[in-house]
């Protein structure tokens, strides 16, 4: 019996040992939660939660979850380890559970990482709130009461058996509150209206509980930002997508075109004259605390065909100072600002005017930079 007892414990070990390797090739990727760890105490403001996930068939998503919501869902490159960081910005103190989980490129879907963490001041005991996310009942069946010893019975007299205690009932438990729908708090662009080659920046932050984030069609983090060079006048949409509405916002930036060249044939250059300075000599700030000093250079340009621009090159006693546009303050009167130097020597000007042809003409001045502060 003791021999056909370890042999059948043997087989068992077998079994599950065969079930171990079967079910492995199915497993998800394996997650961790960098930020914020398990037990951490976080201020009422936005953070960032960071995590990464490993798998050796490839990572292809990565999903974030508030208290059982879906926070986020970020794509990954498909590589065997890939990692995600993401915005959230708590609405009120409490205790909080944070979970994370990958997807790897066959469907496979991991386990959850998880960190309770307290945001704020918690006056009561904390306790975890209720998660969305399904869990697995544990129902334990409850020990029976011992029974005082009694005294030996009479030999061949059968004992009367002890009565099986019920199950203990499950308690239910409270419904998960809808989360807060995605709310978008900024949409921004730094230029609205550009010239055609030039590129803007947008910027976005998504409060609530989003569970995807498309700018311009694309799918994005948050909060994050995003460049667009684009070619002609277009709109540019945000959208926040989450299990209680969604929420878009538009900017417009307008492209404005590079004149085109007028079809005559024109090789007369740009006329240069009437160059004048506010200030011959300006002084720098060598050996003294006195601010240094500037001067504006003006000049006429004139073209029938009209200028299409007009630069000044600076070059200080022959090393390259600096380049500047000249705008135009009143009908063919051009200027720009020159300084302040810290270093003194001769400041010499080359104004340079181009038609709408490419025709090019050129005028010099200059300008003594010195030290007129005395110790």
């Amino acid at each position: 019996m003791k021999h056909f007892t370890i042999l059948c414990a043997a087989l068992f070990l077998v079994v599950l040992a065969l079930v171990g390797c079967a079910a492995s090739s199915t497993q998800g990727p394996t997650a961790w939660l960098d930020e914020p760890l398990d037990g951490a105490a976080l201020p009422l403001e936005p953070t960032e939660i960071m995590a990464h996930a490993s798998d050796a068939d490839g990572v292809t998503s990565l999903e974030f979850y508030v208290n059982g919501a879906l926070l986020v869902r970020s794509p990954a490159e498909g590589g065997m380890l890939a990692d995600a960081t993401v915005g959230w910005n708590p609405s009120r103190s409490g205790v909080y559970t944070i979970a994370a989980r990958a997807t790897d490129s066959k469907g496979n879907v991991g386990p959850y990482a998880e960190a309770v963490v307290t945001v704020g001041t918690v006056h009561a005991s904390p306790t975890p709130l209720p998660t969305g996310r399904p869990t697995e009942e544990v129902v334990t069946q409850a020990t029976p009461t011992p029974r005082p010893p009694s005294s030996p019975a009479a030999t061949g007299t059968p004992r009367p058996a002890t009565p099986t205690p019920p199950f203990p009932t499950a308690t239910p438990r409270a419904p998960t509150a809808t989360p807060e729908p995605p709310r978008i708090a900024s949409f921004e662009v730094n230029r609205s209206q550009i010239t055609a080659g030039e590129c803007v920046r947008f910027s976005w932050r998504v409060e609530g509980y989003p569970t995807a984030i498309y700018f311009d069609g694309e799918g994005v983090t948050n909060p994050s930002s995003a460049d667009r060079c684009p070619t002609a006048t277009k709109d540019f949409q945000l959208r926040a997508e989450g299990p209680s509405g969604v929420d878009t916002r538009s900017i417009t930036v307008t492209v404005m075109q590079a004149p085109t060249p007028t079809p005559t044939e024109d090789n007369t250059p740009p006329s240069i004259s009437d160059i004048g300075l506010s200030e011959t000599e300006i002084s720098t700030t060598i050996g003294c605390t006195a601010p240094p000093d500037t001067t504006v250079i003006s000049a006429r340009v004139w073209d029938e065909s009209g200028v299409w621009a007009v630069i000044a090159t600076l070059q200080l006693s022959g090393s390259p100072a600096g380049t500047l546009v000249m705008s135009e303050s009143a009908p063919d009167v051009y200027e720009a600002e020159l300084g302040p130097f810290t270093v003194p020597g001769n400041l010499e000007i080359t104004i340079m005017a181009q038609d709408y042809h490419g025709n090019t003409a050129e005028a010099v001045r200059s300008v003594t930079v010195k030290n007129v502060c005395v110790m």
